[in-house]
């Protein structure tokens, strides 16, 4: 034993004096380590593909189609560059990408989608690479309500949340939720939350909580709110003014109509024209390599010792082959990938134990194609939440709102969505079956006077086994322990429920998280979404963008932009007027408060994407300045890319006072009169620069057109930036949008 340990000794000796000697003299082949690394903390981490020799290959495994899946995808062919060397599988048990967020079309030529979604996003490069796939979008406004039986016994629509719109509740309930919250604003509890109930009586009191919170939540995840915990909240639920809603009340009593609380990080919502939410995924996947997807293949196993992944192949799942994998990354329910694993590790027993008592509910999917057209009552909503016992369902969704092409033909039929939640173990078995399930919908849609039952001409049903990832708990303990052990074996687990955290489980989150895990293993990027909910949902995430060569950033109100769509998939619109979306498909689309002119446009541009600028950058104003600015705007490119932001310059700009408008303009602006400014122009300068300005004046550009690289951008820091967008942050036509119209070639030249 003694001799051969000596060998052994001596062969890693002479192994290390060889490399020693390689190093030194430039032989090196990085391609003859072995397959796994440890970085100088002693953490493994795999090869990434710069350090694979040309015999190496580097295999990353992907279980699953859906969002997170394709997300994970999308960002390895991105960086394709630095994946030359890898091998990409992905393995979707389905005939068809999508996973749970997949569309069908019935027999009746209504398209229904297995889970109901509207794209609402936190992410820049998200939205990016859905105006990519998706060519035609419909904008509709977000219009939510509670559906609620009051104490008086009438049922209302309360505009959703419910908790900053109790004015529309009768007396009663109002008082009652009043109180309560007057209680807890006189007495104000510290201590920490030990379960969700405990944070609704914290944030909300006992009335509110009786009044709605309670019956919904348990009839939404179908356990009580003393058996969930309150970490995964976030802004997943709104807290009340108590001041606005007393002076809500206050209106109401004295008979004026008090407007609606609005509440969300958007108000307007984007569905696709066409194929349902489905057709993003089918679209977004149609972009990436065919070889790498493996359709009607089902892993039915994973050894983590020998990194293989046992797989049945064909629709009818008669072959099987193993596949070997380097990184293994699953979307698949967690509780279901650690029952898969077999290992000689002694502590996956634990980690299976632990994945079982993870909670969550099952879905129940009832779709109603109906003739006719949706009643008054239901057509200026987008969906409804039901939080009394008498209907099955917790959620109602005027499905065909969102487009027409989800009818046979528009005007001559509607659909509704109704999602019902069954508990994980559920009593008794035949509550929960099909033909139950759609007769009591019917029924309660009828006595709410929503529909007849002779209106219905398809009835559409999908159970979900998994519908919602239930934060229990002990969730987070579970994925404390599970998720730090998979990846110390290579597996990373994500998704809606291969991460099981509801409070990024939409489809931009989801998405996301797949990004995110890419990033991670090929250039050791840390994750932000998986880890940190509450982060990024409280901000629009703009760290990652497609890059392009050139960007149109337009300022917008309410002009004609027909002029931009041969420069479409060039062309980013900021609008500040009251259209729903684009009048045709853009590279993005966003809208801002609609202050600081055309300038407070520019400089929020500048300031959200300063280090993922385009190469250059052209802004403008939507209308094309009536050909004040050039006819054909790539020649901004051009220039640009010369070193000159914009050409036809006036003379030199010598007065450092006050603006002296001409009385024709004042005349062209008096709807919107100029808000003058506290300082002078001079003065501005001062405090933008440091410096008093120039007496010899500057080279400007007039009416706000001008190009420039994203190294002319920079000559500034961020926060000189950030500093010119706070002086016109204030009105919608403040003379300080005047003084920058006069300045920008001075930034950037």
């Amino acid at each position: 034993m003694a001799s051969c340990l000596k060998n052994v000794f001596l062969a890693a000796l002479m192994l290390s004096l060889a490399i020693s000697l390689m190093i030194e003299f430039g032989s090196w082949d990085a391609s003859i380590l072995p397959r796994r690394f440890f970085d100088d903390k002693g953490n493994n981490t795999p090869p990434t593909p710069d350090v694979i020799g040309d015999s190496e290959r580097y295999r990353i495994v992907i279980i699953g189609s859906g969002p997170t899946a394709l997300g994970a995808a999308q960002r390895l062919h991105d960086l394709r560059r630095e994946t030359k060397n890898t091998v990409i599988t992905v393995l979707e048990e389905k005939g068809k990408p999508g996973g749970l967020d997949s569309s069908e079309r019935d027999d009746q030529g209504f398209l229904w989608d297995n889970r109901v979604n509207a794209d609402f996003s936190h992410y820049t490069y998200f939205d990016r690479i859905l105006d990519r796939a998706v060519p035609e979008w419909n904008y509709r406004p977000m219009a939510t309500f509670a559906f609620m039986k009051g104490s008086d016994g009438t049922r209302r629509f309360i505009p959703y949340p419910v908790q900053n719109n109790i004015h529309i509740m009768d007396e009663g309930d109002q008082q009652k939720s009043l109180s309560g919250l007057e209680e807890i604003s006189r007495n104000t509890i510290t201590l920490k939350p030990e379960n969700f109930d405990e944070w609704l009586l914290q944030k909300f009191g006992s009335g509110l909580a009786d009044v709605f919170m309670r019956k919904y939540y348990k009839k939404c995840w179908t356990v009580n709110a003393t058996e969930m915990n309150s970490a995964w909240i976030g802004e997943q639920v709104s807290v009340p003014d108590i001041e606005e809603i007393k002076s809500n009340i206050k209106e109401v009593d004295n008979g004026i109509e008090a407007k609606d609380t609005e509440w969300g990080p958007n108000r307007f919502f984007r569905f696709p024209k066409y194929n349902g939410t489905g057709g993003i995924w089918e679209a977004i996947a149609r972009r990436l390599p065919r070889e790498w997807f493996k359709f009607n293949e089902k892993v039915t196993g994973i050894n983590i010792d020998e990194k293989v992944v046992t797989v049945e192949a064909g629709q009818d799942m008669k072959s099987q082959y193993s596949l070997e994998y380097d990184v293994l990354f699953s979307t698949a329910p967690l509780d279901i990938v650690t029952g898969f694993l077999k290992s000689s590790d002694s502590s996956l027993s634990k980690m299976q134990e632990l994945a079982s008592q993870l909670v969550y509910t099952h879905t129940h999917i009832v779709g109603l194609g109906l003739t006719g057209q949706l009643p008054k009552t239901l057509a200026d909503k987008s969906w409804v939440y039901f939080p009394d016992s008498d209907s099955p369902f917790y959620r109602m969704t005027m499905f065909s709102n969102y487009s027409d092409d989800l009818v046979p033909k528009a005007g001559a039929y509607w659909s509704l969505m109704c999602e019902i939640a069954e508990p994980m173990t559920s009593r008794p078995p035949w509550r929960w079956k099909e033909n139950e399930l759609v007769k009591t919908t019917i029924d309660a849609l009828v006595s709410y006077g929503f529909i007849t039952a002779d209106m219905a001409v398809s009835k559409h049903y999908r159970r979900l086994d998994y519908g919602h990832p239930v934060p229990s708990l002990k969730r987070d303990t579970i994925l404390d322990t599970i998720q730090p052990w998979l990846q110390s074996k290579d597996i990373y687990s994500r998704g809606r429920f291969g991460g099981w955290r509801y409070e990024v489980a939409n489809p931009d989150h989801l998405f996301m998280q797949g990004v995110e895990v890419v990033d991670k293993i090929l250039q050791g990027v840390p994750e932000e979404t998986y880890t940190s909910p509450n982060v990024v949902n409280s901000k629009k995430n703009t760290g990652r963008v497609i890059p392009l060569d050139y960007e149109l950033v337009i300022a917008h109100y309410n002009e004609d932009i027909e002029w931009l769509r041969p420069y479409a998939h060039h062309t980013l619109v900021y609008h500040k007027g009251h259209d729903t979306g684009p009048p045709f498909q853009l590279y993005a689309w966003e809208r801002l408060e609609n202050v600081g002119r055309e300038s407070h446009s520019f400089l929020h541009h500048i300031v959200t994407n300063y280090h993922q600028l385009a190469n250059v950058t052209v802004f403008t104003q939507a209308d094309h300045l009536k050909g004040r600015c050039y006819k054909d705007i790539l020649q901004f490119v051009t220039s640009a890319k010369k070193g000159v932001p914009c050409l036809g310059l006036l003379e030199l700009h010598t007065d450092w006072g006050r603006i002296p408008f001409q009385k024709e303009y004042l005349e062209t602006v008096k709807n919107r009169p100029i808000d003058r400014a506290n300082v002078t122009f001079g003065e501005f300068y001062y405090h933008l620069y440091g410096v008093l300005p120039p007496a010899k004046g500057i080279e400007n550009c007039r009416n706000g057109c001008f190009g420039a690289t994203k190294e002319m951008i920079r000559k500034h820091p961020v926060e000189f930036y950030k500093k010119a967008l706070g002086f016109v942050s204030r009105s919608s036509n403040g003379e300080e949008g005047h003084y920058l119209e006069r300045i920008w070639y001075h930034f950037f030249a």
